[in-house]
């Protein structure tokens, strides 16, 4: 099966998922699919690309499964139903490939390597037969501000650790405000370098609906959005993460569509790497699910800091969708 041992090197996302042939049968929050890490909230975009791809190029309609697992027929329901999908993204920054055995699996090492060459993933090393099928889908992302912001310590849930701030009209510009209710309610975005990447920031929401600051972002994200002036300050925490989910809701699963009804769920598994400091952010993330079947401007001065838990959402401008989500509510992926 395809190694365990990962090496994380930033923000990228890449998704990988398998279904071998040769065993016998004997042998939550809304609508996003995300995990706990931490203690902290983690959701990527990439599981979606790689299960369209199977759907679409494989199975040709939506995967189901064989089950009574109210569990399982939840999980497949949510991925089937979540609307991101290869328009969420420039061409660029991703890489999606399906198809059958071994030949493909050389191909998409070769094809994705040469689109990009700083991936820090390694090749996948399986070995498959002829008949059995891989979808895999890849993405990388990195932006940074459009000017650098200046380190500090500052705090976070009383407690002190490494981050960063605005200072200078500079460094004020590269904060925008989307709404803002009081010091401990808004919604901020940050001036990148890419015009057409999105890095926002959402204080004051409930940590457990992430579908609910998706929404709220969609509502206020306009196209005059006024920067954040000498009389408000911003602060917020470095953050680093590195999280591995596997998927033991789906493993042993048979699945349900015609022509594919021998084939089984045997591995199903996610990493996912984000950092973001005073530079910018990047995300990476990986994950791979491989199966076996039977033969086959303000008067008053505003405070945004990021003291308390918060919203990290990465989207296209263009797009209403998030690739990554990151719910901030505690110190562990911060530096001490």
């Amino acid at each position: 099966m395809f190694a365990n041992a990962i090496r994380y090197s930033g923000l990228a996302i890449l998704l990988v998922l398998v279904f071998l042939s040769g065993l016998s049968r004997a042998s939550g929050m809304d609508d996003y699919l995300g995990s706990e890490c931490k203690g902290n909230y983690v959701w990527g975009g990439a599981m979606n690309l790689a299960w369209h791809e199977l759907n679409d190029n494989i199975l040709h309609e939506k995967l189901k499964l064989n089950t009574d697992d109210e569990q399982a027929l939840e999980m497949v329901d949510k991925l089937n139903r979540l609307a991101f999908t290869k328009k969420d993204l420039d061409e660029e920054s991703y890489y999606v490939k399906s198809g059958l055995g071994s030949k493909t699996v050389d191909i998409i090492n070769k094809e994705s390597r040469q689109k990009f060459p700083g991936k820090s993933f390694k090749d996948l090393e399986d070995k498959l037969r002829p008949t059995d099928i891989i979808s895999y889908a890849y993405f990388l992302k990195e932006v940074k501000y459009w000017t650098q912001f200046e380190e500090k310590q500052v705090i976070f849930e009383n407690e002190r650790v490494r981050g960063f701030y605005a200072h200078g009209d500079d460094q004020q510009r590269n904060v925008s405000v989307l709404k803002y209710w009081g010091d401990d309610k808004f919604i901020i975005g940050m001036k990148l370098q890419n015009n057409g990447d999105e890095l926002l920031l959402a204080k004051g929401f409930d940590m457990d609906k992430p579908q609910e600051i998706v929404s709220e972002i969609y509502t206020y994200n306009s196209t005059i959005i006024p920067s954040i002036n000498t009389y408000d300050q911003f602060e917020m925490p470095n953050l680093h993460l590195k999280h591995n989910r596997n998927y033991i809701e789906l493993i042993n699963k048979f699945l349900a569509n015609d022509g594919f009804k021998d084939y089984c769920i045997v591995k199903m598994y996610e990493n996912i790497n984000f950092d973001i400091d005073h530079r910018g952010a990047r995300v990476e993330n990986e994950a791979v699910i491989g199966g076996r079947g039977a033969g086959r401007k303000p008067q008053i001065s505003r405070r945004f800091i990021m003291d308390k838990p918060f919203w990290v959402v990465m989207k296209r401008k263009d797009s209403q969708h998030p690739y990554f989500l990151l719910g901030v509510k505690n110190t562990e992926l911060m530096d001490k």
